[in-house]
């Protein structure tokens, strides 16, 4: 079986698959979906350090531009990705992207950082290390998926 990209029947709009994207609503989503970080971790980073024994100076140490360009890349392939999954699924309301946006939060972040968390030898990271780590995502993949299921572009 393959994936089919067009759709059958362009001319019943029922059956029709919308791949438009509004990419103006995409690169605010990035840029936000970017500062979620730094928001998440103002509230949480004292925890989160605690978490990991760690200071801040550990931190500042370690940060460079190159950790912050991925993060902005990340920002991108999450985003855009959402937006061509949530497009394709033709959303009729906020929720439609919304339920979009979490089943991709669980099924490729939380069960595979939980999978990590759990079975690895390595990973010694208490639960409300994990919740912290997988929240920021959730937050953002979330709302993500609420505006992309609002905010879409008119055909």
């Amino acid at each position: 079986m393959y994936l089919q990209l067009k759709p059958q029947r362009k001319n019943n709009p029922e059956t029709a698959v919308s791949t438009k994207i509004n990419h103006l609503a995409v690169w605010i989503l990035i840029v936000v979906y970017f500062l979620i970080g730094w928001g998440w971790y103002a509230i949480f980073g004292e925890k989160w350090l605690n978490l990991h024994a760690r200071t801040m100076t550990d931190i500042e140490h370690t940060h460079n531009v190159s950790a912050y360009v991925l993060a902005f890349l990340g920002s991108i392939a999450v985003n855009y990705t959402l937006a061509v999954l949530i497009a394709r699924t033709n959303p009729t309301s906020v929720w439609c992207g919304l339920k979009v946006a979490l089943a991709c939060w669980f099924a490729f972040v939380f069960m595979e950082y939980a999978t990590i968390s759990v079975f690895s030898a390595f990973e010694t990271n208490p639960w409300p290390l994990i919740c912290i780590d997988m929240g920021r995502p959730l937050l953002g993949m979330a709302l993500t998926g609420i505006v992309l299921g609002a905010w879409r572009k008119a055909t």
